[in-house]
């Protein structure tokens, strides 16, 4: 039987890992993987350097914990696409509704995914590794669904093209750093929800 004493530190322990945990999670939503380093999430989570080590044993572990919590708070928008109740298009539409809100609160992590993006393209397996991460064929079916397209090179580029086409102008301000000398064009975006209408009205149009 467990005294009080045991109690006690078990949860102190468990609360000092997810502070930890939760520290090196805020660290890449604002400035990406390569800012997480182990003296910033220390200092972050107010702790000392030793308890990270002591917690995790390795700097590799914690970030695959803080990663897996990362890619669990994309589930709503993987949820959608994989619901084949819904219409193809509707269901690509709120996909990428969902998947940009979740961007734009994790700036730090949209700026790795794009500077990422060409070493993923470039290899073999961490390509393959990122479309299942993307859970890529629920969206590629989708957009044969709407499209009627066999060729599935000629799906990846429209996936490529309305990737591009949604998630840079949504979020490309939003992670920008502004100064006080600041001379990029001032102009207030449509929601979300109508940057997304808007192009697959024009994108889709032949489809309809």
């Amino acid at each position: 039987m467990k005294r009080e004493g045991d109690i006690a530190a078990s949860a102190e322990d468990k609360d000092t890992k997810q502070a930890i945990l939760d520290a090196t999670v805020e660290l890449i939503r604002e400035e990406g993987f390569s800012c997480a380093t182990l003296r910033r999430i220390a200092s972050k989570a107010n702790i000392n350097l030793a308890l990270v080590n002591y917690h995790y044993g390795s700097k590799e572990n914690l970030l695959g914990d803080a990663a897996r919590m990362l890619v669990s708070t994309f589930d709503d928008a993987f949820g959608v696409i994989e619901d084949e109740g819904v219409e193809p298009r509707e269901r690509l539409k709120m996909f990428f509704i969902r998947y940009i809100y979740k961007l734009q609160q994790y700036p730090g992590l949209a700026r790795q995914m794009f500077d990422q993006t060409p070493k993923i393209m470039g290899s073999q397996d961490k390509y393959v590794r990122y479309r299942k991460m993307m859970k890529m064929q629920k969206i590629i079916n989708a957009v044969r669904e709407i499209t009627q397209e066999p060729d599935e090179d000629k799906i990846m580029t429209m996936i490529m093209q309305l990737y591009g086409a949604v998630v840079l102008p949504a979020f490309m301000l939003h992670v920008m750093p502004k100064g006080e000398d600041d001379d990029r064009p001032q102009f207030k975006l449509p929601s979300i929800e109508e940057q997304v209408d808007e192009l697959f009205d024009r994108y889709f149009y032949k489809y309809q």
